[in-house]
């Protein structure tokens, strides 16, 4: 049912676009209801058609999206941490429309591709799982602040082919090139999110989008999407994209960047099977784009009830490349995964393809045996960290739980809800010995629910007792 009110709010912010939105009043309409939670299945532990069923059994009846072979939609009012199937990276939350630039990026196993405004990690992940833990994912992002999100994305879903940078995007080093893959999911106005931030609050914050304001988000746009042209290999495929509605943040940029290199890239069509959207606009306020933009789409909030979003992809067909040293990280000691491997019974294929790399000192990582390191940069993180090598006896870490665990043959323990819910909450767990399991020695312990790796726990004393208590090791910043 339509809301009066935000019509009103509505028709003030988004006026200026009437004349190139289609069905305006579905379009208002839309707008008035909630914006439904959607999920991707993790393929390497789950995958759709068992997540599901797993969902089900909590009351939680999801629709699949059609067009995405993992994505799945909750029920209105459920939100994504409804279940703890997030805590042990099943699933990862991503809005609907926000999936499409990955998608229409393609990435392949093996490649370099740069996802250039990164955090909170959701496009980065993406990107990652379609390349199968292989080849390089180089995660950049300008503000520290927001570093935390995508480190803790990379860990929860267990991504070794990651490395995390803090840069201006615009100013990457062209020794980082070329890459295969550039995806630039550029800082906006935001007026593409309005069913995100409902209500007067985020309202508010769309109606400070002003002339002035999309000015220096285009000039800002221009810059990142012109550095990504001259990173990407010859042949390769860029894909940019913003959640705003403006032109000027989004036909412009791309015009702008195809007259700054005649000949040398094509736009190709931004389209998905499945997926309803519009041609990009090829005049704004009196002023005519290339009719090429016409390829790149626009999906409005109304055509598939998602938010609202702009996608172009190019490809790179003429021009120079710049070639840097990529080199693989440096190699750590494999000493302690041979232990980890020992103490819970984890076979070769555990970490098949991996590679163990030196870190800062405080873990033991590992990334993909093809992984190569961006050559002028400082690297914030690479790989998925393993163990904790601080702790005597070294600890594995909680994403190391995670992404080996269920393949763990002893010194696991599998909690039922309950002692799920109170492992979470950092409180300590109580078994009898004959209760124990495949726990055979005093240490460290992988915590597992339904099979799936959650966290780590420390026995407590001798395994001889009449109660044997366990310590959760759950992060606090990862509780609930």
């Amino acid at each position: 049912m339509s809301n009066p009110s935000t019509h009103a709010a509505a028709r003030q912010v988004y006026a200026r676009y009437r004349a190139i939105v289609p069905d305006w009043n579905a379009f208002l309409d839309s707008l008035s209801r909630p914006l439904a939670t959607t999920v991707w299945a993790h393929p390497w532990r789950i995958g759709r058609e068992r997540l599901r069923p797993l969902l089900a059994e909590a009351g939680i009846e999801t629709t699949p999206v059609p067009w995405h072979p993992q994505a799945l939609r909750m029920p209105e009012g459920v939100g994504a941490g409804a279940h703890w199937g997030l805590a042990a990276g099943l699933y990862q939350p991503q809005e609907e429309v926000a999936m499409v630039p990955v998608t229409l990026l393609d990435p392949q196993p093996g490649e370099r591709v740069l996802d250039m405004c990164a955090a909170p990690g959701n496009k980065t992940a993406q990107i990652a799982v379609a390349m199968n833990n292989t080849g390089t994912v180089h995660a950049n992002e300008v503000q520290k602040g927001r570093l935390a999100a995508l480190r803790r994305t990379v860990k929860r879903l267990g991504l070794a082919n990651v490395t995390v940078t803090l840069a201006p995007g615009q100013d990457l080093s062209l020794r980082n090139g070329p890459f295969d893959r550039v995806l630039v999911d550029a800082p906006c106005s935001g007026e593409g999110i309005w069913r995100k931030g409902r209500g007067e609050r985020g309202q508010r914050a769309l109606q400070i989008a002003d002339d002035a304001m999309r000015e220096r988000l285009a000039r800002r746009q221009r810059q990142l999407l012109t550095r990504a042209v001259r990173l990407a290999a010859v042949g390769a495929r860029i894909v940019y994209s913003t959640c705003t509605i403006a032109p000027e943040e989004n036909e412009a940029v791309v015009d702008a960047v195809l007259r700054a290199f005649p000949g040398r890239l094509r736009v190709r069509p931004a389209r998905l099977p499945g997926v309803n959207a519009s041609a990009g606009v090829t005049a704004w306020s009196g002023v005519e784009y290339d009719e090429a933009v016409a390829g790149t789409a626009r999906v409005w909030p109304h055509q598939n009830d998602t938010g609202g979003f702009y996608v172009a992809v190019l490809e790179k067909v003429d021009g120079v490349e710049t070639h840097g040293d990529h080199a693989p990280p440096p190699a750590g000691d494999s000493s302690e995964l041979a232990a980890l491997a020992e103490r819970f019974g984890l076979a070769e294929a555990a970490v098949e393809g991996l590679t163990v790399v030196a870190g800062s000192g405080r873990y033991l990582q590992l990334a993909s045996a093809d992984h190569r390191l961006p050559p002028a940069l400082e690297v914030q993180s690479t790989g998925l960290p393993v163990v904790g090598l601080q702790a005597r006896p070294p600890k594995p870490t909680t994403a190391a739980a995670m992404a080996l665990g269920a393949g763990a043959a002893r010194n696991c323990l599998d909690l039922d809800a309950g002692e799920l819910a109170a492992f979470m909450r950092r409180e300590p767990l109580t078994r009898t010995p004959g209760a124990l399991g495949r726990i055979g020695s005093r240490g460290y312990v992988l915590v597992r629910h339904r099979g799936f790796g959650i966290g780590v726990a420390c026995t407590r004393g001798a395994l001889d007792r009449p109660e044997v208590s366990l310590a959760s090791l759950y992060p606090k910043a990862w509780g609930v």
